[in-house]
């Protein structure tokens, strides 16, 4: 497979260099008849890589991040004549279990905990939170060392477990509802009253490349939003636009969304 021709189409440096693993990982199996696999991938990354895979029929792939409903996934690329299930070692699953009666433990919290061990992110999937426990997907080659590991999540002891994937429960992200009003459906407008913050500011965390539109990292302050986006400011959140509305009197744009908490 040729790296220069199946990414000629990328601008985003980042994306075509794992795009280029991809390409190295599909060329091994190639070449050696052997399962390899990519990191943790987000869904516009996914995309890029099955529209890439898709142009060798001697290749399959399998995408799973381990239920139905995840976001981050896993690549799996194979010789033509095997099935997913024949796959050995695909994704591993843990459940981490704590006393967290007088502190509400985040996302954050979670995968600072993960990251402080030294662990890229790129092989963590899915965190998924529930009241006093979360359960995390990940790569099968990291699960042994986080077991031995991770002992506190934000200061807070913690017991972890190796659960199968039959036990991991879907819990839907919770959102505030927001509203405001714009001047226009720009980019870096949406961004200054979503998070309350300057034009100027807005677009410097665009220009710093600190920002995604539906999982694509965006550098253009024009970028005209619609309803249905989802947007992700790094060390902001994250946001769904769910309406751009009408006109107020003003002249303003009434915008809805739900930011993720």
């Amino acid at each position: 497979m040729d790296k220069i021709k199946l990414t000629s189409h990328i601008k985003d440096i980042d994306l075509k260099n794992k795009m280029f693993k991809i390409i190295d990982k599909a060329n091994g199996c190639l070449k050696n008849y052997d399962v390899r696999y990519s990191d943790f991938l987000n869904p516009f990354e996914v995309e890029n890589a099955k529209a890439i895979l898709n142009s060798d029929t001697n290749l399959k792939y399998t995408v799973d991040g381990g239920y139905d409903e995840s976001e981050r996934k896993i690549v799996f690329i194979y010789p033509f004549y095997m099935e997913y299930e024949e796959v050995g070692e695909t994704l591993r699953f843990i459940q981490i279990e704590g006393n967290f009666k007088f502190k509400s433990i985040s996302h954050k919290d979670y995968l600072g905990s993960l990251l402080s061990l030294g662990i890229k992110r790129e092989k963590i999937g899915d965190i998924i939170i529930h009241d006093n426990f979360c359960q995390v997907i990940v790569s099968h080659d990291i699960c042994d060392f986080i077991l031995m590991n991770l002992e506190k999540v934000a200061r807070n002891n913690v017991k972890l477990k190796e659960i199968s994937r039959e036990h991991i429960k879907y819990n839907p992200p919770t959102y505030k509802d927001v509203s405001f009003t714009v001047s226009s459906s720009r980019l870096d407008c949406i961004i200054s009253g979503l998070y309350n913050i300057s034009r100027q500011e807005s677009a410097k965390l665009i220009n710093n490349e600190k920002v995604q539109l539906n999982y694509e990292k965006i550098t253009a302050c024009s970028k005209e939003i619609k309803s249905e986006c989802l947007i992700s400011v790094r060390g902001k959140g994250r946001c769904r636009i769910t309406t751009i509305g009408d006109l107020t009197k003003k002249g303003k744009i009434k915008v809805q969304g739900k930011i993720l908490l």
